[in-house]
């Protein structure tokens, strides 16, 4: 069995370094490897953490020796929340790491197992999937790398079948890096998402104004970082916490100020679409939502709420106070985390002892205090705030003064989602959503019926069907050739029922003849072999009772057929020379009035037919055509369209007015399907079958359910024009 992790909670993301330890003998120096190697890691990243504001927790590792399952390792588990993007942003975090550190190789997941394959799951080999994948996926190097399946026998010996050891595993990375690094293809989906980072950080934070008391104006100003548990205090609000709200104890509206908060998105969307109201006994009168000061007003007092709540809590549980102010600074450890900052460019050219140069390194200091001296406890949100209430020293007149000289606030125009935004979004997820081929509009209908004829030539595998384009190619599967009827005729061979005309032997028997030619003996197409199969007669006898049994209804007539030029064609290209002259029964000869069904045009129609049944929502013909790359433009017969009684034509024809059927033998000619009213007027095609269940109250004669191509072209009349393609 497979060393199987612990299931992490929801939205909580684990992470994995293993580096790569120069003396394993002694475990005494292991531990002091790693907390250098600790203090190295966090150094590297502390110019990408220590702006953040995270939704719910940071980045943060804990080392862990030698276990004998696992090397010596570090370990770390953030809490997200509901902001994603943290998830990723730690994800960018471990690729630099592994980047930066020659040897050292992460590993990531979260409640939905292995998320980096999600994300590229578009472009995974088959064999990949949530089974074998266990213990496969990792981080070196700045790439994402998969231990693959042993392919012939020298890959045996290199990657294992089963990998049970994730010791083994990261050796085996580090021995085989060619050959673990994934695709191309799936490098470039995994790095398309990170490498937004970490500029996307800083495109996700938003500046707003907000009326606050003065001394919370003065605890964001020290810790914006307490920002983010005010919010969630505040968000997560039941009845018992809201009765410390109802008189505040700390932050009293009388000394509020406008004050410019910092703070991430996700986080303003979550105070924005909060409806609240204050308690009348707090004293927080709110102005008319009509003014332009009630968005200020209104994040200000949820926020006062979220603070209020924190305190409460803590002071109720009689948490110390946070000592870590008193950590030195003056050891090599601080010297040589600060050099690296400097190496970095954290302080952006400032002068030593400008304004900026002070507020960073004392934003360094914090940071430091709080991640990178050991045995320090981190000091709980709640007292963090109150230890800050009561030591700030706060002039509220000072800040009221400053209020005119605050920057506006940023533009959150981008908290509305407008339709062109989704689409954009949509088209970079997904793939771009036109499907037109023609400049000016025009749709080809003729590749519903290729992608359908694709689909049904499509060789799957026995985990199910394959749309084409799905998965690995058609030329994957011709290492694999099954000859269906050499195996049918084994098993009749076995059973000795080859002379025997029971039921089981013609159920046997029915797959892959052909009629008897003049010889008596018929061919099939099995791979190109040939095989002397007769047809049993009970096969035509059956044949016979379907063909009277249908005579009696009315399926045929639902059907398109082929005029007598195309079906000549089609029977001509379809017999070439691969067969003589047979004098077995000939429908075309017995009948000359017969026209053999038009199979690409039937499933072009029944395709339209189910497509203008969904009437613009999700459905089958929807979800089959969108697996095979094919997205219909939207139906718009029903929307008021202008029309001109003195012009020949009725609608000028628009991008989704139009369908082209482009036809080559054996398919019908092409045709133009225009939305006039000599069209609506013309008879009516029969009703078809359509290829989901037939609508409720189904009319004989269809009323233009949606986009629907006429069975035949109708003649031109002198007051339209018909366009030939």
């Amino acid at each position: 069995m497979a060393e199987k992790h612990n299931t992490v909670s929801d939205d909580v993301v684990e992470y994995f370094l293993f580096p790569r330890l120069s003396d394993l003998s002694d475990e005494s120096k292991n531990e002091d490897n790693l907390n250098e190697l600790l203090v190295k890691y966090l150094t590297t990243l502390s110019p990408d953490l220590i702006d953040v504001i995270w939704q719910n927790e940071g980045f943060q590792l804990s080392a862990v020796s030698d276990s004998g399952a696992l090397p010596a390792h570090f370990i770390g588990q953030t809490n997200f929340g509901e902001n994603i993007e943290d998830e990723w942003y730690i994800v960018y975090l471990l690729y630099q790491l592994t980047l930066r550190f020659p040897g050292l190789v992460a590993r990531v997941h979260d409640t939905d197992e292995e998320f980096l394959l999600i994300e590229a799951a578009d472009a995974l080999p088959k064999w990949l999937n949530p089974e074998t994948a266990e213990n496969r996926v990792y981080i070196y190097n700045g790439e994402l790398h998969i231990i693959p399946i042993p392919q012939s026998p020298s890959d045996v010996a290199k990657f294992p079948h089963a990998v049970t050891s994730i010791r083994d595993a990261i050796e085996c990375i580090r021995k085989y890096p060619e050959q673990t690094r994934a695709a191309c293809n799936v490098q470039i989906l995994i790095n398309n998402r990170i490498n937004k980072f970490p500029g996307l950080v800083k495109d996700h934070k938003h500046y707003t104004h907000c009326y606050i008391p003065a001394v919370m104006a003065a605890i964001l100003d020290e810790k914006p970082d307490l920002l983010a548990p005010a919010v969630r205090a505040f968000y997560y609000r039941d009845p018992i916490d809201l009765k410390c709200c109802r008189t505040f104890t700390y932050f009293r509206p009388g000394t509020r100020i406008l004050h410019r908060t910092c703070m991430t998105r996700c986080l303003y969307a979550q105070l924005v679409h909060q409806s609240f109201q204050p308690d009348k006994r707090s004293g927080w009168i709110m102005p008319s939502t009509s003014s332009p000061k009630f968005r200020s007003h209104d994040l200000g007092m949820k926020l006062a709420h979220g603070f209020e709540i924190l305190c409460h809590k803590a002071a109720e549980d009689g948490h110390s106070t946070p000592t870590n102010e008193n950590v030195p600074t003056n050891n090599s450890r601080w010297q040589q985390y600060l050099k690296s900052l400097q190496k970095n460019n954290y302080f952006r050219g400032e002068l030593e002892g400008s304004a900026l140069y002070k507020k960073l390194l004392d934003d360094a200091l914090k940071f430091y205090r709080v991640n990178m001296v050991k045995g320090v406890r981190r000091p709980d949100v709640g007292s963090q705030i109150l230890h800050l209430v009561k030591t700030l020293n706060v002039d509220v007149e000072q800040r009221r003064l400053a209020e005119q000289d605050l920057p506006p606030p940023d533009d959150d125009s981008w908290i509305t989602l407008t339709t062109e935004t989704l689409d954009a979004m949509l088209s970079e997820r997904g793939g771009n959503l036109d499907n037109v081929d023609d400049p000016d509009g025009v749709f080809n209908i003729g590749k519903v019926a290729d992608s359908m004829n694709a689909f049904v030539k499509k060789i799957s595998s026995v985990d199910g069907a394959e749309f084409p384009g799905a998965g690995e190619d058609d030329d994957d599967n011709e290492d694999i050739q099954f000859d269906g009827s050499g195996f049918i005729t084994a098993m009749q061979e076995m059973f000795e029922f080859k002379d025997n005309d029971s039921v089981s032997s013609s159920d046997m028997s029915e797959y892959g003849w052909e009629e008897e030619d003049s010889d008596g003996e018929g061919k099939t197409k099995s791979q190109g072999k040939q095989s002397k199969m007769k047809r049993p007669p009970s096969l035509d006898r059956y044949m016979d009772v379907m063909d009277k049994e249908l005579a009696k209804t009315e399926v045929g007539k639902s059907f398109e057929r082929q005029s007598k030029v195309q079906s000549k064609k089609t029977s001509e290209k379809e017999t070439g020379n691969k067969h003589k002259p047979t004098k077995a029964r000939d429908i075309d000869e017995e009948d000359d009035d017969f026209q053999p069904v038009d199979i690409d045009l039937n499933t072009v129609r029944n395709f339209l037919e189910s497509y203008g049944a969904q009437e613009g929502l999700a459905g089958p013909a929807s979800n089959i055509l969108g697996s095979m790359g094919i997205v219909l433009p939207p139906n718009m017969d029903n929307l008021p369209t202008p029309t001109n009684e003195n012009s020949s034509s009725a609608i000028t024809p628009t991008r989704s007015d139009n369908f082209v059927v482009t036809a080559k033998d054996p398919k019908p000619k092409a045709a133009t399907v225009t939305q006039s009213e000599e069209m609506s007027a013309s008879k009516p095609t029969p009703p078809v079958r359509p290829v989901v269940p037939p609508r409720r109250n189904t009319p004989s004669t269809p009323k233009s359910p949606g986009i629907k191509p006429p069975a035949r072209p109708p003649p031109p009349s002198k007051d339209s024009k018909e366009t030939d393609v």
